[in-house]
């Protein structure tokens, strides 16, 4: 089990790794040059295999499960990864969404994440 769960966890970083350099980048533009391997310097000027908050929040929940299931645990990952940089693949946060932002905002300033209608927007926003 821990090899298959190295594995994901391992693709969700070459996935990321994959789309990081062309985020943003229209469908069209992508269909003319599609993504065959690692490259790098697109959208964040980024090295190679560069990935972003996307696999560094699946590594803070990640880690946060090997302990037990707690939100809380969860949330202080999160809130790490935002003000510590905990996770990056570069030593610091290089893209943070409006959403995420705004719910790791919430969960510092004390919002329990049990309470979903305090969070709810956020926390969809950030699974997507």
């Amino acid at each position: 089990m821990i090899e298959q769960i190295k594995s994901v966890l391992l693709g969700v970083a070459i996935g990321d790794a994959l789309g990081v350099p062309v985020e943003f980048t229209d469908h069209i533009e992508i269909k003319k040059h599609p993504v065959t391997g690692m490259i790098g310097y697109g959208t964040y000027n980024l090295p190679p295999g560069t990935f972003s908050d996307d696999a560094s929040l699946t590594f803070c929940l990640a880690e946060a499960l090997t302990m037990d299931f707690d939100l809380n645990n969860i949330a202080s990952n999160f809130i790490k990864w935002r003000n510590e940089d905990y996770w990056t693949a570069t030593g610091c946060v290089f893209d943070i969404g409006i959403t995420t932002s705004r719910a790791i905002t919430k969960l510092e300033a004390g919002v329990e994440p049990e309470q979903p209608e305090d969070l709810s927007q956020e926390i969809m926003g950030m699974a997507l």
